[in-house]
C-alpha cells in the first residue's frame, strides 16, 4: 500500500514540473495605435520576447475582459511560425481600475474612518455626561456640605458638562459635512462604472522556431465600449467673407484600459452594425412554377484618395498671423491625414492623445474648412417679427461629413446650436445665425385689396398684408412671408 502511494505521489510530482515548464511566457506590451469607430474600437499592442527553439507559448496578459474575441488579429516579424490564437478569461486577476476611481476609493476611506472616529469620540463624550450626572451628590445623607464645596461642585459640573455638550456638538457637525462628502464621492464612483469586479482576459499564442530568437508580435483587438461622435463649429466672421467650418470628435471609451499617449485614428465606420445586405422576397401572383433571378453587378474598383506629399508638410508646417502679428497656435487639424476608403473615410492624427476608461468625452479637433457661403435676411412677421440673419452654405457635401450638432458662432460671439444633417439630398444648407435687432419688420392689413364676397350661402374673403422692414445697418435682400 506504502509503495503505490509512493507512486502516485511521484507522478504527480512530475506532472507538475512538468505543466510548470510548459507555462506560457508573458509578454510585455504597450497599447501603440487605436482606430475609434462611431461604434467600437480597434485596439492594437505590440510586444517583444525572446523565445527559444521549439514550439513555446507567449501571453498577452490584463486585456480587457470585453473583447470580441471574433475580431483578435496577430502578426509578427521574426523566423518563427505562428501556430494558433487562444483567447480566454482570468478570473483570478481583477480588471485594473483607473487612476481617478482608485483616488476617490483611497478619499472614501480616509472620510469613512474620519466619520467613525467622530461617532467613537461623541459615545465617549455621552458616557462621561451620564457618570457625572449619576455622582452629582456632595456628601452624604448625614453629613452638611459646605457653601464653598457646594459652589466649586456646581461650577465644576457646569463647566465639564458645557464642554462636553460644545465638543460634541462640534463633532456632530462635522460628521454632516463628512456625510454629504462621502455621498457626492459615492454618486461620482457610480457614473464612472468602476470595472474592478469584472475579470481580465488573456491571448495565448502559439509558436514554432527552429532556433531560439527574439520575436516582435502585434496584436489587434476590438472592443465594444467605446465610440466617437461628430461635433462642428461653424464660424462666420462677417456676411463679406465665407464660414469656417472645424470639424470635431467626441472620443469616450470603457473598455477597461487606459490610452496614454498613443495615435489615435477616427473611422466612420460602424463594425457593431451588421454589413449582409438584404434580401427582398419576390411577391408571387398566381400559383405557378417561380425562379429567383440573382443579377450580377459590376462594381467599380476600389479607389483611394490621392495623397501629395508636398501638400501635407505644408499643412503640417503651415503657421498663420493674426491681426495683432502674433502667431495663431495650432490645433489638432492641422497634424490630420484623411484617408478615404471605398466605404468609410478614416482621419488620422499625428498627435499623440490621451483618452482614460472613465466614460467621458474628450474633444479631438479633426479638420477645419473653408466653405463659400451666401447670406440674407428672413422673416416670417405672422409667426415673429424679427429678422434672422441666414447663412446659404454650398459644396459641404464634397467634405465626407457625418451628421451631428453644429455650434454656430457669428461675429466672435456664440449664437446657438444647430444640426447638420449629413445625409440630406440638399446641396446648399441654410444655418440661421440669429436675430438681427437692428432690423425692424412691421406687418399692416391694407383694407384697399381686402374684400368679402357672398355666393350663395358661402362666403369668400381677399385678404392682403403689407410687410415693412426698416433696415438700419445692412442692405441685404429681405424675404417676406406673410
Amino acid at each position: 500500500m506504502k509503495t503505490i502511494l509512493t507512486l502516485v505521489f511521484i507522478l504527480q510530482f512530475n506532472a507538475f514540473f512538468l505543466y510548470a515548464g510548459d507555462k506560457p511566457k508573458s509578454i510585455k506590451s504597450e497599447i501603440k495605435e487605436v482606430s475609434v469607430f462611431l461604434r467600437g474600437a480597434q485596439v492594437t499592442r505590440a510586444g517583444s520576447i525572446n523565445i527559444g527553439a521549439g514550439t513555446s507559448q507567449v501571453i498577452f496578459e490584463d486585456l480587457p475582459s470585453n473583447i470580441n474575441s471574433q475580431s483578435i488579429q496577430v502578426s509578427g516579424k521574426g523566423e518563427f511560425t505562428i501556430l494558433s490564437v487562444q483567447h480566454q478569461l482570468n478570473y483570478l486577476k481583477r480588471q485594473q481600475i483607473t487612476k481617478e476611481i482608485k483616488e476617490i476609493k483611497d478619499s472614501l476611506l480616509f472620510l469613512n474612518d474620519q466619520f467613525t472616529t467622530n461617532k467613537d469620540q461623541q459615545t465617549v463624550y455621552q458616557d462621561e455626561e451620564a457618570m457625572i450626572k449619576s455622582n452629582k451628590s456632595i456628601g452624604g445623607q448625614n453629613v452638611g456640605v459646605k457653601i464653598q464645596d457646594l459652589k466649586d461642585g456646581a461650577e465644576y459640573f457646569r463647566a465639564r458638562l458645557t464642554d462636553i455638550k460644545t465638543k460634541w456638538y462640534a463633532l456632530q457637525k462635522q460628521n454632516v459635512k463628512l456625510n454629504e462628502v462621502i455621498t457626492r464621492l459615492n454618486s461620482q464612483l457610480s457614473v464612472l462604472n468602476s470595472k474592478e469586479n469584472k475579470p481580465t482576459s488573456e491571448v495565448i499564442i502559439t509558436v514554432n522556431a527552429k532556433a531560439p530568437g527574439n520575436a516582435n508580435l502585434s496584436l489587434s483587438y476590438l472592443v465594444n465600449d467605446a465610440g466617437w461622435t461628430p461635433l462642428y463649429d461653424l464660424r462666420a466672421k462677417d456676411i463679406n467673407n465665407p464660414v469656417e467650418l472645424t470639424y470635431k470628435g467626441n472620443v469616450w471609451q470603457l473598455s477597461g484600459e487606459d490610452w496614454d499617449k498613443i495615435s489615435l485614428t477616427l473611422n466612420t465606420g460602424n463594425p457593431t452594425i451588421s454589413g449582409t445586405k438584404p434580401e427582398l422576397a419576390p411577391w408571387y401572383l398566381y400559383l405557378q412554377e417561380t425562379y429567383k433571378v440573382k443579377e450580377k453587378r459590376k462594381y467599380a474598383p476600389t479607389m483611394t484618395m490621392a495623397k501629395e506629399e508636398s501638400k501635407k508638410a505644408d499643412k503640417i508646417y503651415e503657421t498663420t498671423l493674426a491681426e495683432d502679428g502674433a502667431m495663431s497656435a495650432t490645433t489638432g487639424a492641422d497634424y490630420t491625414e484623411m484617408n478615404e476608403n471605398q466605404t468609410n473615410v478614416e482621419f488620422k492624427i499625428e498627435v499623440p492623445y490621451s483618452v482614460p476608461s472613465d466614460g467621458k468625452q474628450y474633444i479631438v479637433e479633426v479638420q477645419k474648412y473653408t466653405v463659400p457661403a451666401s447670406y440674407e435676411y428672413f422673416s416670417a412677421p405672422k409667426l415673429d417679427k424679427d429678422a434672422f440673419l441666414i447663412a446659404h452654405v454650398t459644396g459641404w457635401e464634397a467634405y465626407n461629413l457625418v451628421s451631428g450638432d453644429m455650434n454656430l458662432f457669428f461675429e466672435g460671439t456664440y449664437v446657438g446650436k444647430s444640426y447638420l444633417d449629413a445625409v440630406s439630398t440638399k446641396d446648399t444648407l441654410d444655418i440661421s445665425l440669429g436675430r438681427d435687432k437692428n432690423i425692424t419688420v412691421t406687418r399692416t392689413k391694407m383694407k384697399d385689396f381686402s374684400k368679402k364676397n357672398f355666393i350663395g350661402a358661402n362666403k369668400k374673403g381677399n385678404r392682403s398684408q403689407y410687410v415693412s422692414a426698416l433696415n438700419l445697418l445692412h442692405n441685404f435682400k429681405l424675404t417676406n412671408e406673410s
